[in-house]
Formats: C-alpha cells, structure tokens, sequence
C-alpha cells in the first residue's frame, strides 16, 4: 500500500468520481482506475459502487477512509515536523465563517503574511458545521467558528466575543416595531449550518415568533444589500452590520445580552500536532484580539408585541446554541 494510491482513494471519495479525483491529484483517469483497483485487490475488499453517475463507498470503503485519513495526517505531519525549523513555513490552511472573515481577519491576515513571508496562507469560508467537518477529515488546520461545541476531537479556543443585532431596512425605526411586523417578514440567513442562523431560528422558537419565509442567501453582501432594499430582516454581529450601515441604508436593532453574546471559538483537531506557522498565527490573531473593546454589561430588554419591555424569558436563553 502505497501513500500516493491512499491520496487517490481519498480524492476519489471526496469527489465522488474518477474523472475529478484524477484533475485533484494531477493525473490521468486511468492511473486513478488502476490505482483503485490495486488497493481494492490488497484489500480483498470492494472499496467503490460503479454507477452511470459516479461512484460511491461501499461500507467498506466508509471504514476504509477514516484509517486513509488518519494515515496520510499523520504521514504529513511527520514530515512536517522533520522539516520545521522553529521558522513558520510551508502551507497554512485557515477556516472562518465569512462574517469573521469580512471584518475581523483581514488585518491579523495581513501582518501575519508580512511577519512570515515564507508561510503560504490559504482562507476557506464556510459555515460553522462546514467548517467543523473540514477540520475533522484534515482539509484544514484551523478554524473560527461561531460557539463551543461538544466534540472530542476537536481543541477549542474562545478568541473573541460578538455583540448581535437584528438589521432591518430604514423604514423600521424601532425593534418594537420590527418584532410586530416579524409574521410578516421574510428572514434572511446563511445556509443550514451557520451559527447565527441557528441562533436566531432558537430565539424565534422561545419567543414564539414565526417568520412569514425564511430565504437563504450565499453571501454577505447579497443578504445587506437586500435587508436594505427592504426584501426582509437578518441577524448579524454588530461590527459587521454597522460597517454595511456606512454604505447601505440598514438599521441595527440592539437584542438583549443573552441573546446577543455569542462567542467566537478557533479550533482545531486535538490529535494533531500544531506546526509553528499555525502556533505563530493564533499567537498574532490573540494579541491582535485582544485589544478589541469588551462588549458592555449593561442590561437589555426586549419588546413585547404590545411595545410594553419584557425581559426575555430564562428559558429561551438557555436553549440558544453554546
């Protein structure tokens, strides 16, 4: 068994085809075919179903792949750690949902490729759950993601904590106003997996209010862009939406503490050995986080329908997402 057909078989189950798999690992199709065959023949075991489509895992193949993975991680890692000199070098591949990525990374990114010239930067956005996965079948190395979670495979690190706001266009001056008008509204969010979006589909059930539509869109500025044309509302963290405020006409509607705080978490896998080009980067991003203002602690209130101020209840703090 060799460590070139063991990439080829990964390649193959990622993409589900041979054709893609061989333009993944810069061969030809028939190599990948052939390959394919000899670690099904080493095996004595069916690795791929052939259908007209493309192929899929046998069950075999499931169980296969995770020892692949780990296999070919820990064959990179050796390697790496042979070679690393105490000097941040080689491949860095870096995770973030995208809102993190539009207003908190683009500094740290920056000093950090000016710090470590030698190290090769590459940022995937994504959300939280995308995110989670690419970390634990080894495409990336590290990642920010929205709240802790309850995974062992996984090293968790709160780095900073978002203050979030509903955003709704100019024409709702008030989020009394915009909560009685909430069964009327479209719902703009990210797709299933985002941490925001989960967190305001939890409060919306504990509040008990159900939205007309939720609609999903792939980026941020297409979600602003519509909010301020007044298609519908979205939940966002307040640096992001007070910079689109400066160029779109959105209002920001401030939500009470235990529904606003959500914590932003870098992770990585805790069975792997960090380089020093990804021990460097979360040393910059801390120091550079560091010396974000701290949210207040001042106390919040929500509207009722009436417009009479009710706390929010207990209940619905404690089911939001952690």
């Amino acid at each position: 068994m060799e460590m070139r057909q063991l990439r080829i078989f990964c390649a193959v189950a990622e993409h589900g085809s041979f054709t893609a798999a061989a333009q993944k690992v810069h061969t030809v199709q028939s190599n990948v075919t052939m390959r394919i065959k000899e670690l099904e023949a080493e095996l004595e075991q069916q690795l791929f179903i052939r259908q007209k489509s493309g192929v899929v895992l046998t069950p075999a193949g499931h169980t296969f792949l995770a020892y692949a993975r780990r296999i070919l991680q820990l064959t990179d890692e050796s390697r790496a750690a042979l070679q690393d000199t105490g000097t941040p070098s080689g491949l860095l591949r870096l995770g973030s949902m995208e809102t993190t990525a539009a207003i908190r990374l683009p500094q740290v990114l920056t000093q950090y490729r000016e710090r470590y010239p030698q190290v090769q930067l590459s940022l995937q956005t994504g959300t939280t759950a995308e995110l989670i996965k690419a970390i634990e079948i080894h495409q990336l190395d590290g990642a920010f993601v929205g709240g802790f979670h309850q995974n062992a495979a996984l090293t968790q690190e709160e780095v900073f904590e978002e203050e979030l706001v509903l955003v709704s266009s100019k024409a709702v001056e008030s989020l009394p106003a915009l909560i009685e008008k909430i069964p009327q509204q479209t719902v703009l969010v990210f797709r299933t997996g985002c941490f925001y979006r989960s967190t305001l589909e939890h409060w919306f059930y504990q509040a008990g209010l159900v939205p007309n539509q939720i609609m999903e869109m792939g980026t941020l500025d297409g979600i602003l862009s519509c909010v301020a044309s007044g298609m519908g509302i979205t939940l966002l963290p307040k640096a992001i939406a007070q910079n689109g405020s400066l160029r779109l006409p959105v209002q920001c509607h401030e939500l009470p503490p235990e529904v606003a705080r959500v914590k932003t978490v870098f992770i990585r896998r805790a069975d792997a050995n960090p380089s020093s080009a990804l021990r460097s980067f979360v040393a910059l991003a801390q120091a550079q986080f560091a010396q974000l203002p701290k949210l207040h602690q001042g106390e919040a209130e929500l509207p009722d329908l009436t417009g009479q101020p009710v706390g929010l209840p207990s209940s619905a703090a404690q089911a939001l997402p952690q």
